[in-house]
């Protein structure tokens, strides 16, 4: 696998090979940099891949949900997310460090990931399939990964979460024809 945070790298994009298998791809064309993979069909447990280190995302939570997110094999968190409303959430690593994520306002389909200073370090645009009709339809987002986000060591993993979020929403809402809105 090659790695996300390559700056000459532009366009990056979430797809699902398979729409029957609970896994998904980043693809910068022709290079493979991530996989997103569930151990069930609920969805509660994904595992990351890329050639920066592999972690698990863990739903954890009733009345105070929440994300933890750890290096595989380790039973210690590594970082939090904790979900907020319209959309903002908090993702607070075990050293301090803090992220925001962000949906962009209503009616629209990004959603990013924030430093401390408000910069956007990587953004995430859910895309429509193209496909009409009855039956499973394949989830895909483009991923950009701004300059502020190629000098964080933490971008893969925020681009993993991001999109790990985002299926997370879409697995809650109804079907709708209507604009994407998140609670995360």
């Amino acid at each position: 696998m090659n790695t996300i945070t390559d700056p000459i790298r532009s366009s990056l994009e979430w797809k699902e090979p398979q729409a029957a298998e609970p896994r998904y791809e980043l693809w910068a064309g022709e290079d493979l940099l991530a996989t997103l993979s569930f151990g069930s069909p609920c969805r509660t447990l994904g595992t990351v891949e890329t050639q920066e280190g592999r972690w698990t995302f863990q739903q954890a939570g009733f009345l105070r949900p929440s994300i933890l997110v750890r290096e595989e094999e380790s039973d210690l968190d590594l970082a939090v997310f904790r979900p907020g409303l319209l959309g903002h959430g908090r993702l607070r690593f075990t050293n301090g460090v803090v992220f925001q994520w962000r949906h962009e306002g209503l009616g629209s389909a990004t959603w990013s990931f924030r430093g401390d200073g408000g910069e956007v370090l990587v953004a995430l645009k859910l895309r429509d399939d193209g496909e009409e009709g009855p039956g499973p339809h394949r989830v895909q987002a483009e991923v950009e990964v701004t300059p502020a986000g190629h000098f964080s060591p933490r971008v893969p993993l925020l681009a993993a979460l991001g999109w790990y979020l985002i299926l997370l929403h879409r697995q809650e809402e109804p079907p709708s024809d209507g604009p994407i809105e998140s609670v995360y």
